[in-house]
């Protein structure tokens, strides 16, 4: 009894300290911060439900868990949003999110009901449902001010790596070609093709509708081969000659050239094949010409071009890669059945150093097949190529796949992303041209039959949210 009266006595010592420690000549002391703000925001575990079948065939569901702090959340103070703009993938469970939330001088953090007025303290172990935006308010300590967030978790509706084709109308006017090469110039699809005496021209936009262009000056028949934009203007060779024009309509020679054909551009040069099939380049927009150094077998330079890609290099952003590629003459190589893919390297900063051309074609069993006029072009991260007719003793199947390469044109493969669309023919002729246009859609045209179709891998076609607010 003794010690419990001894430990009252103590007890009751510090609460009389205590209360002279609360007096009100020290509540001066104690300083509540009006200003507060969420300064972060994550996201713990999250589920993803996904599907697959069954080696019976049927559907079934499976469970992944996601790192969700993998996915930065950005916040903009002024408009008071809170957002990641890398979207979680598909079938991510968004009911059931737990969330870490950060505030500035200790505010209080609460979350309002979607359907009421009615707040709830907001709690790291508790998940929230973000099926739609919510709001998270944070008050300051003495509970006098608060600000509103609106915070979204985004998921993604659709599969990224899932290509849809959509059948545009057709075009009779294509099958007169004997030839064709498609460009994007200014947010239109520019077609160009040979009706056999001379280069004509067609345009659309994005609904299909085609227009002929009527050109001042008639380039000839061979021209659409070396259609190509550099810096929104249109170049070709016709007759001896580069040509540039603004809209495929007034064309303006530029130079007489010894050149066989024009390849394609990259951010300061123009590429060709010249008279003897070697390549060249000019920095001035096709008024001169310089010849390129090449390191590999030169007998395998295309002759058919199939297309010109070009890709900053990671390591340096202000250099970047040239590829090419195409089939070698008819009658050459007839006992190989790949084409042929070079690349260079252009750096362009003072004093770089000048590369050479360097031949791709490495001993491996993916390389690009042999086709019938070949197709290759740029498409987001990858290249991807196309063609009609099997040549030499290739044996692929016309317009049978499209063919990817992830490492600069080194090996080829077929991606289950990238497929010919559903219900395409070209009839029995291997005329057509590809390109993308300014929303990163993939067109194929064909001069079989006036088949047009429009595609695009979904995650190219989704739009970048800001990240930075700094002003």
């Amino acid at each position: 009894m003794k010690r419990i009266i001894q430990c009252l006595a103590i007890l009751f010592s510090g609460t009389f300290l205590l209360a002279s420690c609360l007096s009100d000549d020290n509540d001066n002391n104690f300083v509540y911060y009006d200003d507060t703000a969420i300064t972060s925001f994550s996201l713990g575990t999250v589920n993803q439900y996904l599907h697959t079948l069954s080696s019976e065939g049927e559907d079934s569901v499976y469970k992944v868990e996601i790192t969700g702090s993998n996915y930065k959340f950005y916040i903009d103070q002024l408009k008071r949003e809170i957002y990641n703009p890398d979207s979680l993938p598909a079938g991510t469970d968004a009911a059931h999110v737990i969330c870490n939330v950060g505030s500035k001088n200790s505010g209080i953090v609460v979350i309002k009901n979607v359907d009421s007025d009615t707040l709830s303290y907001y709690s790291s172990s508790d998940s929230v449902d973000f099926t739609q935006p919510r709001e998270f308010r944070v008050y300051s300590v003495g509970g006098a001010y608060y600000r509103a967030y609106k915070v979204s978790v985004n998921v993604h509706k659709e599969d990224p790596d899932s290509f849809r084709w959509n059948a545009l109308p057709v075009e009779p006017r294509f099958t007169a070609m004997s030839g064709m090469k498609a460009v994007t110039l200014n947010g239109k699809v520019m077609l160009f093709g040979s009706n056999g005496t001379a280069t004509t021209a067609l345009t659309t936009d994005a609904a299909g509708t085609w227009t002929a262009l009527t050109a001042a000056t008639q380039l000839d028949a061979d021209a659409y081969k070396s259609v190509i934009v550099k810096d929104n203007m249109l170049y070709t060779l016709s007759n001896g000659t580069v040509m540039t024009s603004a809209d495929g309509t007034a064309w303006t020679a530029v130079a007489a050239a010894d050149i066989r054909q024009l390849l394609g551009a990259g951010t300061s040069k123009i590429y060709a094949m010249d008279a003897a099939g070697r390549p060249v380049s000019s920095a001035d927009n096709g008024a001169t010409w310089t010849a390129d150094n090449i390191v590999g077998d030169e007998a395998k330079l295309p002759v058919h071009n199939a297309g010109l890609a070009t890709f900053a290099l990671n390591t340096d952003k202000s250099s970047e890669r040239i590829i090419i590629a195409g089939n070698p003459a008819d009658d050459a190589f007839t006992a190989d059945s790949v084409a042929f893919v070079w690349s260079k390297i252009e750096e362009y900063a003072p004093g770089s150093e000048q590369h050479s051309w360097i031949e791709c074609n490495e001993e491996n069993n993916y390389q690009l097949p042999r086709l019938s006029d070949l197709k290759m072009t740029r498409y987001g991260d990858v290249l991807i190529a196309m063609g009609g007719t099997a040549l030499g003793t290739c044996k692929e199947k016309a317009f049978g796949k499209i063919y990817v390469s992830q490492d600069n044109g080194l090996t080829w493969h077929t991606d289950d992303s990238y497929v010919m669309p559903e219900g395409f023919t070209n009839g029995t002729s291997n005329t057509f041209a590809i390109t993308v246009d300014d929303e990163n859609c993939l067109w194929i045209i064909c001069g079989g039959n006036g088949q047009v179709w429009r595609g695009r891998l979904n995650k190219l076609g989704w739009a970048d949210n800001q990240t930075s607010f700094t002003k």
